[in-house]
């Protein structure tokens, strides 16, 4: 049912009925949701609209920053591009089921403080009471839970998909190219193809040197760069940094 295997919305999660606990036997008494539980997640799921806006989480995107930076290291040792690109999407995907899980905790608490119908009061009453309840989430065991789901994720997508992303990367049709790509192909495409989605001078130098030589200078890559804005290959970001289009 996925086609396309390098889009944001592929399929993430596998299910298996394996015991969880490594000495556990496997048995077909799975675990069912009691009527308590089930009412639970529905008081909780009425509550979630309530809590619409924008709120900044610095410590849970630090997590994620710290989880970005140990992959890129792990995929350097092996050259593995596929999971290097691929880390770019597990990482706010999981960011947002993170927030998810914090938002369902601040309603499990408005919940247990006053009662359900006294939590959609609350919220009513101060739409900003969410956000500073959300931000005295980022405690440990949240931000420990990160590194579990996003390696989970990454795992699990490159275990089924890798092959399939590494050809879709590959592709001339891949969406990283730009539509008016030109037929004529020389050293500035192949620096263009060896560099991530998003990337730095110094990134686009090195690549460059490593492709034309090491008598390549700052002012040639400049001009590359200023080129490749022109031609809408690339967006310039704040940090001297860049964005593929």
């Amino acid at each position: 049912m996925v086609t396309n295997y390098t889009d944001g919305f592929q399929s993430r999660i596998a299910l298996a009925r394996t015991p969880d606990n490594t000495f556990q036997p496997l048995t077909e008494n799975l675990h069912v949701l009691t009527d308590k539980q089930r009412e639970r997640i529905r008081q909780i799921a009425h509550l979630l609209p309530l809590m619409a806006g924008e709120v900044v989480l610095p410590k849970l995107e630090a997590r994620g920053r710290q989880w970005l930076e140990r992959v890129r290291l792990e995929t350097m040792k092996d050259d593995d591009k596929v999971k290097a690109r691929q880390r770019f999407r597990i990482c706010p995907t999981t960011m947002r089921m993170m927030t998810c899980l914090m938002l369902c905790r601040v309603a499990g608490q408005l919940i247990d403080r006053h009662g359900v119908a006294g939590a959609e009061t609350r919220l009513k009453q101060q739409p900003g009471l969410w956000k500073e309840m959300i931000v005295k989430q980022q405690q440990p065991s949240f931000l420990a839970a990160f590194d579990v789901l996003a390696d989970y994720q990454i795992e699990n997508a490159l275990h089924f998909f890798r092959e399939r992303m590494e050809a879709a990367f590959s592709s001339k049709d891949y969406c990283g190219h730009a539509a008016s790509e030109r037929t004529k192909r020389g050293k500035n495409d192949s620096i263009f193809e060896r560099l991530d989605t998003t990337f730095s001078f110094e990134q686009a130098l090195q690549h460059s040197i490593a492709v034309k030589g090491c008598n390549t200078s700052r002012n040639a890559v400049h001009q590359m760069l200023k080129n490749w804005r022109k031609q809408g290959l690339v967006t310039e970001c704040q940090n001297h940094r860049y964005r593929k289009n």
